[in-house]
């Protein structure tokens, strides 16, 4: 049976850890050699300052790196997670792929269902107004002149370098 100050830290390891064969059988002997230490402790506070400074310490340490991907989240290991994540990942993107194109589908058969005016009025904007479309153009070309020729509102500094501005 454990020694009682050794519980805590085999429960860490038995609890949160699915261990292979092989890690078992390391922890088991390094846990032998805990207990011989701590058989040789009167205290628990003397076996703890034992163990800071003992090499088990290190060794405990280095077994729960070694073994870190038998780490049980929600009851399963690291690569269990990972593998699950991933059908999920490829489960959802097909999902997706599936849905867009059923969305794009219907937006063009919608399209397609529209009477052409009002066709050209959703893509083209204003634009195809017989009155308003023309006005529309003129405004946008006099926009560009204005910017041609160093026009353009003060405040837009886009074009400038950022440590020549005053």
């Amino acid at each position: 049976m454990a020694h009682p100050w050794l519980t805590s830290r085999r429960q860490i390891l038995d609890n949160n850890y699915r261990l292979p064969p092989e890690g078992t059988a390391e922890v088991d002997a390094l846990f032998s050699k805990m207990e011989q230490l701590a058989m040789q402790c009167g205290d628990q506070a003397t076996f703890e300052q034992q163990m800071a400074t003992s090499p088990l310490s290190q060794e405990y340490n280095n077994l729960m790196a070694k073994y870190s991907k038998y780490y049980l989240v929600n009851g399963q290991t690291t690569d269990e997670n990972l593998s699950d994540m991933k059908k999920q990942a490829a489960a959802s993107a097909a999902k997706e792929a599936v849905k867009s194109g059923v969305e794009r589908e219907l937006h063009i058969a919608a399209v397609r269902a529209m009477p052409e005016p009002l066709r050209e009025l959703k893509f083209g904007g204003l634009r195809v107004v017989p009155v308003i479309g023309p006005i529309i153009q003129w405004i946008g070309n006099i926009r560009w002149i204005y910017r041609l020729f160093g026009g353009g509102r003060k405040d837009d500094m886009s074009g400038q370098d950022p440590t020549q501005i005053q």
